[in-house]
């Protein structure tokens, strides 16, 4: 791969990712109600799913994200049932006092992690992205192992750094809130937004 094509595929990877969709509202929803850390990994979770689908479309098993048949439709449920369970934890989640300091809800590393690629791989955004858009924008047969290298490192580090960012604005936003009745608000609206995203999910 020249130097053109590799800025040209991590911009086009940037703006894949930038574009808001199920998994980024997730990330932002999650990171409201549960802190940037627990966050971070439940991306790292969907920067795996990315990896999966990404190492499909290279190695010319693209058609195989097509015929995963029930296999597929399980891991959009999971994805989509998950998204909704968050969103109904959200909603019923206690406030705290106006003078307590709020921190992240604890929860298991391995869920979380699981939870973010369950998502991913139930995402048809990534599926269109992987198997459609990317074998368009270059030859993934023709690449070389250096090449393939290449296009991991660009694509990977980019998306995680841009989910990353929205996880850190959806942090930020929660530790602006310390009144109880606002933290109940944007604790409901994220579950409202959570739901919704399985909904999508499960609906697409």
């Amino acid at each position: 791969m020249t130097i053109t094509s590799t800025i040209a595929l991590i911009f086009a990877v940037l703006i894949f990712a930038i574009i808001p969709g199920p998994g980024v509202i997730s990330i932002i929803a999650q990171s409201v109600s549960r802190g940037f850390k627990s966050t971070a990994l439940y991306c790292l979770g969907i920067v795996s799913g990315d990896l999966c689908y990404l190492l499909l479309a290279i190695f010319g098993m693209g058609f195989m994200a097509q015929k995963l048949g029930a296999g597929f439709m399980i891991l959009k449920w999971a994805g989509a049932a998950y998204l909704v369970y968050l969103g109904i934890k959200s909603w019923t989640a206690i406030a705290p006092c106006a003078d307590y300091e709020i921190q992240p809800a604890a929860k298991s590393i391995g869920r979380t992690y699981l939870a973010g690629l369950c998502v991913s791989l139930g995402n048809p955004k990534l599926i269109a992205f992987y198997c459609g858009f990317l074998p368009g924008f270059m030859d993934l047969q023709a690449l070389g192992t250096f090449d393939i290298i290449i296009v991991i490192c660009s694509v990977i580090p980019t998306i995680l750094s841009v989910l990353l960012v929205y996880a850190w604005l959806g942090n930020r936003s929660r530790a602006a809130i310390r009144s109880p009745r606002i933290w109940k608000i944007a604790n409901r609206c994220a579950g409202s937004v959570l739901i919704g995203s399985g909904v999508v999910i499960a609906t697409e």
